[in-house]
């Protein structure tokens, strides 16, 4: 985020916005001052669930609900923590529901951070329950309104103009009543209601992504040893194991922390994670240092974060001048959460399966790449991100604070055998999830192109 100076001709009492003020919000507000709809105009509801404060109480997946972080809004697959539902004050305001706007409303100013962005809420989030750094939006008019709106606070020109709304230094909040005061362009209905198919469009290829990569895991989570191995490591207790000659690890919280889901599965499968992946097919990525830089030059650089984001937002910096092998991932290739902590709703051990879209950024050296042989990849991505797939990565950790993953002990772990029309299946499933959550990005990337490029400025004229 560069540093500006900047000059007011009437300063209003309201808000003096030095941290987060935007010429082109300021722009935007007073071109609205003649007759124009606000975003209250539109909403039913707002921030009911925002910043209420309340003791998280864990609990076991069936006697719970699921309550979303502000990352889990955003992410692909949210990882959400499991607690009571009378933890929270007043559950039914925390409550999802399809169609909702959901806003990062506290964090961070920088230009790759989450705070002032949002996302519509669809099949994946509907249901589950909000934390209290995230402000819900519901509308009278689910079916057209919230998508339009979506759409414009979805833009760079809507990020501008949420941020301007906040207040705070350290960690800013979204101030309700100037949020709410946001003007929302109209357009003409050909292009309205464009946009509004496009965003409708994007969520629905949202839910078939969940449904297909579900319906990909499906195979391999029903085979008899798998539903075994799960019941084994699903729930995180004291353990104690025993080991016997030759000691390949001692890190307690290793081999014992899958319980018996480990040798189980080295039992019932002759096949491991290193016989369908070559030699050099699991490595992490160079280190280097990041200067920042503006389009067209430099790359643009996923973080850990960003891997599992539903929409990542990148940070563009200068190529650091070696080999794209250690920078890209390509398509149809898998990426672990590489570097971090055992808690449940941490990326480490997580896998994510890239697709082509993901294939033209560069990742973090903290990503760990596993590149099996083209024909099993599916299958091992299918594999590695399920729960027991998840314990089993993390069983090959080694460090104290931040962990990392071990590559021999990665090679040596138990790899599915199933015969081929069940891979087929997996592979079938796994790539209609790709293809479905790349036309979504290209849905809602359209939407708001056409807000960007014809709405805002045929309305700022």
């Amino acid at each position: 985020m560069s540093r500006i100076a900047f000059s007011v001709a009437a300063p209003k009492a309201s808000a003096l916005r030095a941290l987060n003020y935007s010429p082109f919000a300021e722009k935007f507000r007073q071109h609205a001052s003649r007759k124009v709809q606000r975003l209250r105009d539109l909403v039913d509801s707002a921030g009911a669930s925002f910043g209420a404060v309340f003791t998280r109480v864990d609990c076991e997946v069936d006697a719970g609900v699921e309550l979303l972080s502000q990352v889990d809004v955003f992410a692909a697959e949210p990882a959400c923590r499991v607690i009571r539902r009378d933890s929270m004050p007043r559950p039914d305001n925390h409550l999802v529901r399809r169609g909702q706007i959901l806003i990062a409303a506290a964090g961070q100013m920088g230009e790759s951070t989450l705070f002032g962005r949002c996302m519509l809420a669809d099949g994946r989030l509907a249901g589950k329950y909000l934390g209290p750094d995230v402000l819900a939006l519901t509308f009278r008019d689910e079916a057209k309104d919230a998508k339009y709106a979506y759409a414009v606070l979805g833009s760079r020109y809507g990020l501008q103009l949420i941020r301007s709304a906040a207040y705070g230094t350290s960690i800013p909040r979204v101030r309700q009543d100037l949020l709410l005061d946001l003007p929302i362009p109209d357009a003409d209905s050909a292009t309205r209601d464009r946009i509004v198919m496009l965003v409708e469009r994007a969520m629905q290829e949202r839910e078939r992504f969940a449904a297909e990569l579900g319906a990909a895991r499906a195979p391999v989570e029903l085979l008899p040893e798998m539903q075994r191995a799960h019941a084994a490591c699903a729930a995180r207790r004291v353990r104690v194991g025993v080991q016997s000659p030759p000691f390949r690890t001692l890190s307690a919280w290793n081999h014992v922390s899958t319980g018996a889901a480990h040798p189980l599965l080295q039992h019932a499968w002759k096949a491991r994670l290193g016989d369908v992946v070559p030699i050099d097919g699991i490595f992490n990525g160079l280190r280097f240092g990041r200067l920042e830089c503006a389009p067209p030059y430099g790359i643009e650089l996923l973080s850990q974060r960003d891997v599992f984001l539903l929409r990542p937002v990148p940070q563009r910096v200068s190529h650091p001048g070696f080999s794209d092998r250690k920078l890209f991932v390509p398509a149809d290739s898998l990426l672990v959460g590489g570097a971090g902590t055992l808690g449940e709703g941490e990326i480490f051990g997580r896998a994510v399966y890239v697709s082509e879209g993901m294939s033209r950024y560069a990742v973090t050296e903290h990503m760990l790449r596993v590149q099996p042989r083209p024909e099993h990849a599916p299958l091992a991505y299918a594999f590695l991100s399920t729960l027991v797939g998840r314990r089993l990565l993390r069983s090959t950790a080694v460090g104290t604070k931040i962990l990392s993953m071990r590559p021999d002990l990665l090679r040596a772990l138990p790899f599915p055998d199933v015969d081929e029309a069940t891979a087929a299946i997996v592979k079938q499933h796994l790539l209609e999830a790709m293809r479905a959550r790349d036309a979504a990005d290209r849905a809602e990337a359209e939407a708001i192109r056409l807000v960007e490029t014809e709405v805002i400025p045929e309305w700022l004229n």
